[in-house]
């Protein structure tokens, strides 16, 4: 059974002596394991105040087998010798007792660099405390500082993308300053969002060039996409209102849908005519936000896609109020039918008796939402994917924009150069024999992560775009509910 186990960095070699420090610990199998964290070669260099505590150990090493000498006594002590050929204890004293077992001894030399600047944890107890000691040595304590958004959008304006998307920008901004004050260093994470903005800028502003050159050709361009939008959805209301794939609709409730759906298209044509003076001015203002970076751009995209498809979005609305009135009223007629009512109060289906003159309305009633309910059908599944499809450009628009915002470069760059802030896969390698020697000696070495486990601990704290939640939505697109 292993009584001791001393976990030292890999001295240099040079031809004085080196006084280490570190701390001792005792496990529940009551395995003593020394941390040595810190060495020098005068020892004067590494005391403290509490230089006397029980949990820390002072030792020395040289290439000769010594006692100390005008040393002062410590209360925990480790004498070292030939560590880089045959490692010895010459000498432990743990609590002032000396330990003279130290044959059944295991040493794990780890790099000290490595483990000081890691910014992964190790998962490991022993590790996991080496690393903790290391760090509470040269006082580099890993980030405490937590995101917590400062700002919160209002519910009337969380349906802006551009507002969410400043905000959410001044939340991780505050963040980024709080952290880096706090820190006195920049991590990983933090230099991921660094230059994540640099590249959004870079993008801004190369869209920003290409795109406006020109801006009364721009300002044409987009007019006319709006017309061809609205002569789109005046054909298909035609189509709609005529005999859409060979189906026949009831004739008069068709062309006063269709009648209806016309004017509120016409009366939104009308509002994007005259506001198209004032075009000029909107553009004016994108040009200027499109500078701060392409995902400014594309949350004004998102926005002024909504503005465009409001018309759309009405109809939409409209068409879903009235197939769930629809649907709705003729569930409670089949419960009609069979002699049973829902009960608000309990919230369950009461058994009911009705008259002739009752089931003879709930007839009539449902006869006619039956046959109305095909050209109802109609408008709503068209306008439904309508809305379904502007709902997937501006998801795909929002994780355009977390993806630019979480873009992992900084990260990756070090991944490729294999630096040390990103070591934090364990391996041992055994260095000699124990056959031949008293002690199990074992190198520790500590590789670099995979890329995704690096990508997804470093992300910087931006929220997540809200995925689709497709069961959701088809049980809502099946009885008429409203989806977002």
């Amino acid at each position: 059974m292993v009584s001791n186990k001393i976990i030292l960095p890999v001295l240099p070699n040079i031809t004085k002596d080196l006084y280490f420090k570190g701390y001792v610990s005792t496990s529940k199998n009551f395995t003593n394991i020394i941390y040595i964290t810190r060495y020098s070669t005068n020892i004067e260099a590494l005391f403290e105040e509490n230089s006397e505590s029980k949990n820390i150990i002072y030792g020395k090493c040289g290439d000769i087998p010594q006692k100390r000498k005008k040393i002062r006594k410590f209360q925990n002590w480790l004498l070292l010798y030939n560590v880089t050929t045959n490692l010895q204890i010459n000498e432990l004293i743990i609590n002032g007792s000396k330990i003279n077992d130290t044959q059944n001894c295991v040493v794990i030399i780890y790099d000290h660099e490595v483990i000081l600047n890691s910014e992964m944890i190790c998962d490991t107890g022993d590790f996991l405390n080496l690393q903790n000691f290391v760090r509470n040595e040269y006082n580099q304590f890993p980030s405490s500082i937590t995101y917590e958004p400062a700002f919160k959008i209002p519910y009337w304006l969380s349906s802006s993308m551009f507002i969410q998307h400043i905000l959410n920008y001044m939340n991780v901004a505050k963040w980024l300053f709080i952290s880096i004050k706090g820190d006195k260093k920049i991590s990983i994470r933090q230099g991921n969002f660094i230059l994540a903005i640099m590249t959004d800028l870079i993008l801004g502003w190369t869209a920003m060039k290409l795109i406006t050159q020109d801006k009364k050709e721009l300002s044409v361009m987009l007019m006319g996409m709006l017309e061809k939008l609205i002569n789109l959805l005046y054909t298909l209301l035609k189509w709609l209102m005529g005999a859409p794939a060979g189906l026949k609709l009831n004739n008069a409730f068709n062309k006063m849908l269709g009648k209806y759906f016309s004017y509120h298209v016409q009366l939104w044509w009308h509002f994007l005519d005259v506001s198209g003076e004032k075009l000029d001015t909107a553009l004016q203002i994108y040009h200027y936000l499109g500078y701060f970076g392409f995902t400014f751009q594309a949350a004004v995209i998102s926005d002024m896609i909504s503005i465009a498809t409001f018309h759309s979005y009405c109809i939409y609305v409209y068409a879903a109020r009235l197939f769930n009135l629809q649907i709705s009223g003729l569930i409670a007629l089949l419960r009609f039918f069979v002699g049973r009512k829902y009960n608000p109060l309990k919230g369950s289906i009461d058994s009911c008796e009705y008259t002739n003159q009752e089931l003879f309305v709930g007839t009539v009633a449902f006869t006619i939402l039956l046959l109305l309910l095909p050209t109802t059908t109609m408008y709503y599944i068209v306008f439904t994917l309508f809305r379904i499809l502007v709902l997937i450009i501006q998801y795909l628009l929002a994780k355009l924009i977390y993806t630019i915002q979480t873009l992992p470069l900084y990260v990756v760059t070090l991944w490729l150069l294999h630096s040390p802030k990103v070591a934090g896969k364990i391996s041992m390698e055994v260095l000699n024999n124990r056959k031949k020697s008293s002690y199990l000696i074992i190198r520790l070495k500590l590789f670099s992560k995979s890329i995704w486990d690096l990508i997804t601990d470093f992300r910087a704290p931006f929220d997540v775009p809200k995925q689709f939640e497709w069961t959701n939505m088809l049980s809502n697109v099946c009885v008429g509910k409203q989806i977002v």
